[in-house]
């Protein structure tokens, strides 16, 4: 993004209103054109949850507890331009089941979609499991489990970071909360090698989880849960090899009881969350402008 874009901007969001925001911070703490506004046409009377959407901004993928065909399943909507409303959700009938399935996450092509379920076949709770199709508007395979990135207990999946080779899931593997981990791989498309606990994040008494990892692997954004409520947060580092340093909260979007789950754009513009402020139907999907500046 050139200086002049970054000093302001008027970007356009899924709610269908124009947000003016000042950019060009550097300092690590993003900046954000507004606490967040409802997207247009996604929500319902039941709960939806873990948005994710393809690079280009076209397909929105979430978890939603409206009519279908279980105790949660995944839904999607699509539009034919980022500047326009989403058209009115469908069920993923291909990733849902009459089990539970949460926290589907598209890849950045569309090519690709993992989902947290507790359908049979697994290693026990919630598993990952993952579908592929040949082209957005081909048929989705069969979901397989990625027994690589399970263990007995639950596991969710998180959209990929740092080149599509690591992915930040949530896990209660060694904890009773959930907590963060980092699965990693040699290369985009390679089998997962190893899940490391991101233990220095952990906090006792709360549940780290909502993993979103940057593309060059340098912020990770989450949300951290307790008894009382649920805050965003974001960590960073200088390098990928380097630890994370301790948590900022995201205090401009912490206007509720609970937020959770963030997504951000490709372009790193748009930042996605869902969070229960308005209290009557339990959490809705969000969005906002963003600055994400970097470390000098």
């Amino acid at each position: 993004m050139s200086a002049a874009a970054r000093c302001c901007a008027l970007l356009l969001l899924g709610c269908g209103a124009d947000v003016e925001v000042t950019l060009g911070r550097a300092v690590p703490d993003p900046l954000f054109g507004d606490e967040g506004r409802v997207v247009a046409n996604i929500n319902g009377e039941e709960e939806e949850s873990s948005p994710t959407l393809s690079a280009d901004l076209l397909e929105i993928y979430f978890s939603s507890g409206r009519a279908g065909l279980g105790g949660g399943d995944v839904w999607w909507a699509r539009r034919s331009d980022r500047a326009l409303p989403f058209e009115p959700p469908e069920l993923l009938e291909s990733a849902s089941s009459a089990d539970r399935e949460v926290s589907p996450v598209i890849s950045g092509d569309g090519l690709t979609l993992w989902v947290g379920s507790d359908r049979p076949g697994g290693l026990g709770g919630i598993d990952i499991w993952q579908a592929e199709r040949a082209s957005r508007s081909g048929e989705w395979s069969e979901l397989r489990n990625v027994s690589e990135l399970n263990s007995p207990r639950d596991d969710l999946p998180r959209p990929l970071g740092q080149g599509e080779r690591v992915m930040p899931l949530a896990s209660r593997r060694d904890n009773r909360n959930y907590q963060t981990y980092l699965a990693r791989r040699p290369r985009a498309g390679a089998p997962w090698v190893a899940v490391d606990a991101l233990q220095p994040l952990w906090r006792e008494g709360s549940a780290m989880l909502g993993g979103f990892l940057t593309a060059d692997g340098l912020q990770l954004f989450f949300h951290r849960e307790t008894s009382t409520g649920a805050e965003l947060f974001v960590a960073w580092r200088r390098s990928p090899g380097d630890d994370f340093s301790d948590p900022i909260a995201l205090t401009a979007l912490n206007v509720g009881p609970r937020q959770r789950e963030p997504w951000i754009s490709a372009d790193e513009t748009r930042f996605f969350f869902t969070s229960d402020r308005l209290l009557e139907g339990g959490f809705d999907i969000y969005a906002t402008t963003l600055d994400l500046p970097r470390l000098e």
